[in-house]
């Protein structure tokens, strides 16, 4: 089964991404096996060539070296730009990961993390390769929740339908864990990279997958859960559930899921055309609240409807959340009735709420 590990490896995950170069703590709950693995992929970025070809021969020799695994997985899974850094990436991944498919299918915490998410960095011919090698595993281990998930993660980055199945199949197996509120960032991808015909559908799968990740599995990101939903659910009109989600986000205890929840109250109060409800929402500030992306969906549509004040207001609240010369250009652009372009620092907002 999944346990808080797999949750606290995309917590490592995270903390990988905005804390590169400082030195982090382990979390409490996270085993000392999967830091190791954590640790030993920070790490493989400073490999060089020469203890690259050190590690692969320690593999060679002994294929059942994990620290030698991992740091190559992690080598090999670095990027440059949106492509993979290394020419022969695509092959050494593909050893990489087939020997996890085929000898520890069932792996969880940080590790079943890169692996579920490896699928999105393959290229097709590779993909289709271990995309069978998972189906696979999947036909032997049939009734092996974390098999499952862990093949319709992987999966589900390329083949999102046969993901989709396979993580609705895990689910049943094991409704207490997190396979349905992992999959929701899947989901998201596919509404971003279907056409506009397909999109509404996929927002309607977005809000029952994650409504029932939030009643029924515990740990893993109920926030990001939460704004995934609302999202969705804003653009289809449904603010029950966007309302349901804000209760989520008030049960959390980190602030920013307090302001996410203050944001999205303000979005629902537009469209029930309570304004001021809506202006009061955006300006509410509070120690640990961050520029959060949405924010600025509801700063942008309040522009829309004519607010200036709120909006520059909102803007000086930032301080130093956001470079000086960012706020500056927005004041300016306000002051003569220009839209600010948010989009400048959140390219994600170019279409509004509907294209986060």
């Amino acid at each position: 089964m999944i346990t808080s590990n797999f949750a606290d490896g995309l917590d490592a995950v995270r903390y990988e991404n905005v804390a590169a170069g400082k030195k982090l703590s382990r979390n409490p709950s996270m085993s000392e096996e999967d830091w190791r693995w954590f640790e030993l992929w920070r790490g493989a970025d400073a490999l060089s060539e020469a203890e690259v070809e050190a590690l692969e021969q320690q593999l060679r020799e002994d294929p059942l070296n994990m620290d030698a695994r991992v740091s190559l997985f992690g080598y090999f899974s670095r990027y440059e730009g949106n492509n993979l850094k290394r020419e022969d990436a695509d092959r050494k991944l593909y050893e990489i990961v087939l020997w996890f498919i085929e000898n520890k299918p069932a792996t969880t915490g940080f590790l079943g993390t890169r692996l579920m998410g490896s699928g999105r960095s393959l290229k097709p011919k590779t993909f289709g390769a271990l995309r069978q090698a998972w189906l696979e595993q999947v036909e032997e281990f049939s009734m092996d929740g974390t098999v499952l998930g862990n093949a319709g993660m992987f999966i589900g980055w390329n083949d999102f339908e046969t993901g989709s199945a396979l993580i609705e199949r895990a689910y049943e197996l094991q409704p207490a864990e997190n396979w349905l509120g992992f999959f929701i960032s899947i989901i998201a991808l596919e509404l971003w990279t279907s056409p506009e015909l397909y999109k509404n559908r996929i927002r309607e799968y977005i809000i029952d997958v994650g409504l029932r990740s939030l009643r029924t599995e515990s740990g893993g990101a109920p926030s990001m859960t939460c704004q995934y939903v609302s999202n969705a659910a804003l653009c289809l009109g449904r603010l029950d559930d966007v309302r349901t989600c804000i209760d989520y986000l008030r049960k959390e205890t980190h602030p920013q899921c307090d302001q996410l929840a203050n944001v999205y109250e303000g979005l629902v109060a537009l469209r029930e055309n309570k304004r001021d409800c809506a202006i009061g929402s955006l300006l509410v500030m509070k120690p640990g609240y961050e520029a959060q992306p949405v924010a600025f969906c509801l700063a942008s549509e309040l522009f829309e409807l004519g607010e200036r004040e709120s909006i520059v207001r909102f803007i000086e609240n930032l301080g130093g959340k956001i470079k000086e010369t960012d706020r500056n250009r927005w004041l300016e652009q306000v002051a003569k009735s220009e839209r600010p372009d948010f989009a400048s620092v959140f390219p994600q907002l170019r279409r509004g709420v509907r294209s986060l």
